[in-house]
Order: structure tokens, then sequence, then C-alpha cells
């Protein structure tokens, strides 16, 4: 009897054991608790190829360096009537890369906690802003006819979804209507229970999120949640006919001369996890961000149709400004407005990744983290991010 029970109590710890570490996929509970761990996410967020599927994103063929020229950031900054050193708030918020461009030129350059030029930063949501980028620029190819069709148009998988009759213009402003909870702070959010589903249970992002229900109209409120994003990029990909980073090498990184191999997460069955997991160099990152300071125009040729830059981050919309959700900052087109803009938007990932841009300063900042705070820090990043722009790029 007191063998049995040993062989029983054998085999569950073994059944346990093979459940966590699941060596026949990258998808387990091991690997989702390992990515957070704060012994191990500095490194993991630089290496995500080594934790999950993951589909190449090689560097252009003819790639583009920036210019230097010296420059100094700024030794302190002012937020909330205190002032703040900066090497003190780059160092609080776990900064891995910083990059400062003025004119596309590159005035400031730093790594830190053993980052190089040619680390891949894991961008979490600054993917969001990549596939609207992408979406530009189909629709100036004509792939997507029109920014009022719905996503069943071009996804005729989501005919008879709530998703279904969403435009494209209401996935870009994130007024879904779509009924989904993005909390981080709450253990069984939405957002979270995507996060299991999706990484350690190994479950396709699309079954996911395919039948989630409208809790309201499209096009009345913003409300921020990252499966609007993989729908979207759903939509790009059945519009030009090609997975989403195949598209993007071709569209996007080899005009724009990308010099690093990056490579953008997969889920378990091989799609393209848009709404977070690029992994690409700051320098590139600030590539990104040039484009949008310049308008859309990259060396003589028009990428993005005329006039997107301006539509995507000068909305009319009231309940897209500062203050409907989110007090710091407003929404474009898959893209942040600081309250009070004074010509700047940025893309922002969650644990503080940010590609800033200034255009009363031509400066473009990128700033990637693994700042377990950054919610709280949000508002003070912003601080940080318009004296930098102050500071080199001049009053």
């Amino acid at each position: 009897m007191r063998l049995r029970y040993l062989i029983l109590l054998a085999a569950l710890l073994c059944a346990g054991l093979l459940w966590w570490f699941r060596p026949w996929t990258s998808f387990s509970p091991h690997n989702l608790n390992n990515l957070m761990h704060p012994d191990t996410r500095v490194e993991n967020f630089r290496h995500m190829d080594r934790i999950f599927p993951s589909v190449p994103m090689p560097a252009s063929d003819h790639p583009v360096s920036f210019p230097r020229a010296a420059g100094q950031l700024p030794a302190t900054f002012e937020h909330a009537g205190r002032t703040v050193a900066v090497q003190e708030f780059l160092q609080r918020t776990d900064t891995t890369g910083l990059m400062v461009l003025k004119d596309g030129v590159i005035r400031a350059e730093e790594y830190f906690q053993g980052a190089s030029e040619t680390s891949r930063f894991t961008s979490w949501s600054i993917a969001k802003t990549v596939v609207a980028t992408l979406v530009a620029i189909a629709h100036g190819e004509g792939h997507i006819r029109s920014l009022d069709d719905p996503a069943k148009t071009y996804v005729p998988a989501l005919d008879g979804k709530a998703w279904g009759e969403v435009t494209v213009r209401n996935l870009l402003r994130m007024a879904t209507g779509i009924q989904f909870e993005e909390l981080y702070d709450k253990p069984f959010s939405d957002i979270k229970l995507l996060f299991y589903r999706v990484f350690l249970i190994g479950t396709p992002v699309h079954d996911v999120i395919r039948d989630l229900p409208a809790e309201g109209p499209q096009g009345e409120r913003f409300h921020y949640i990252s499966p609007t994003t993989q729908i979207l990029a759903w939509v790009l990909a059945g519009a030009v006919g090609e997975p989403v980073s195949q598209y993007a090498h071709r569209a996007l990184w080899q005009p724009l001369g990308m010099q690093d191999d990056g490579f953008w997460n997969l889920d378990n069955g091989g799609t393209e996890l848009a709404f977070c997991c690029l992994n690409i160099s700051v320098r590139d990152y600030a590539k990104l961000g040039q484009l949008y300071l310049q308008q859309g125009q990259w060396q003589g040729r028009q990428l993005l149709p005329a006039g997107w830059v301006r539509e995507a981050t000068r909305r009319p919309e009231p309940w897209l400004a500062a203050g409907h959700g989110y007090p710091e900052r407003g929404y474009g087109y898959h893209i942040w407005v600081p309250k009070d803009p004074d010509q700047e938007y940025f893309a922002n990932g969650v644990w503080g990744q940010h590609v800033w841009i200034s255009e009363k300063h031509n400066v473009v900042i990128v700033k990637t983290s693994v700042d377990p705070d950054f919610q709280q820090h949000m508002a003070e990043a912003i601080s940080f991010l318009r004296a930098v722009s102050t500071e080199i790029g001049g009053p």
C-alpha cells in the first residue's frame, strides 16, 4: 500500500513538472514566470526569441546610419513642482537604451544594464504604432480602399462577429465598442487572461479574441484594448495578401534602411503578435520616429500618404483628448498625444517604452526600459521627454 502511494505521488510530481516546464513547447508556466521575473526580465526583454517563437526581420539591403554630432542631456528637469536629476530618473525607471535625434542627427545615445546599440529591445505596444503605420502604407497603395470599410471586407472570417462590422478607422482610433478589460494591475483582467491563454497555454491569438462581444456602438468612445491592434493586423494581412512581418519588411524595413536584424514574436499558430511583440534596435525605433517627424517622407520618397501624420496625430474628436481614460495623454491613429500638446506625440509600450516626436524642436527620442512602475511614471516620463526636447532642440 505504501509503495502504491509513493508511486502515485511520484507520478503526480512528474506530471506537475511536465506541466510546468512543457519541454515540447515554448508556451509554458515556467517560461511565462521566467519572462517577468525581476532577476531575468532585463535580459529577457532583449532576447524574446529565446523564449517564444519568432519570425526574423532582417536588416535592410541598404542600411541607413544616422550621422552624429555633439549633444548633451539636461542635468535636471522639472516635474510636479520638483527638480528631478536626469540620471536618477533613468536609473529609477530601469532604462536600457536612450537615443536623441535632432534634425536627423544623433545628439545623445546611451545604453544601460548590459545593452548595446545592436540589442533588440522588445516593443510591447510600440508595435501597435508600427501596425498602424503599415495600414497607412497599405491604404496609400490601394490595398485598403477606404478607412470606412468594415473589417469583414478584408477578413471574411469576421463576418457575423462583432469585430466584422468595426471600420478600419475605428480600429485605428480604438473606438470599437468591443467589450474587453485592459487592466495590468488586476490578476484576472481580460488582458491578463489573454496573456495566460496565448503565452501559457499556447492558444492562437485569433481564437482568443475572435468572438469578443460588443458592449456599445463603435465610433463614439475611446477604449484602448490590445485585441483591436491584433484585429487591425488581421485586416492588414488580408488586404495585402501576405503576413504582416513580410509586408513590414518589404514596405517599411527596406525603404527605411533598418540597420539591425530584428524579429517579431509569433503565437502558437505562427501569427505575429501584432499588439505587442516586435523586437528591434533603438536606432531602428528612431527611424520610425524620424519617418513621422518628416511627415511620412524618407529620402525623397513619400512612404506614408500625404497628410497622414497630421490626420493621425491631431484628431478633432473630443473623446480622444487627454482625460478620457488616461489623464496625461490622448490618442490618435494608434499613437499617443500628451496633454496640452505642443506639436508632440509618441508611441508607447508597457514597461516604459517610448518613441517621442517633437515637431516643434525637430527632435526624436527613443527610451527603452524594464520599468515595473511604468504607469505611475508616465506623467514624469512626459516631463523628461519634453525637457530633453527643449535642451537639445532649443526653446
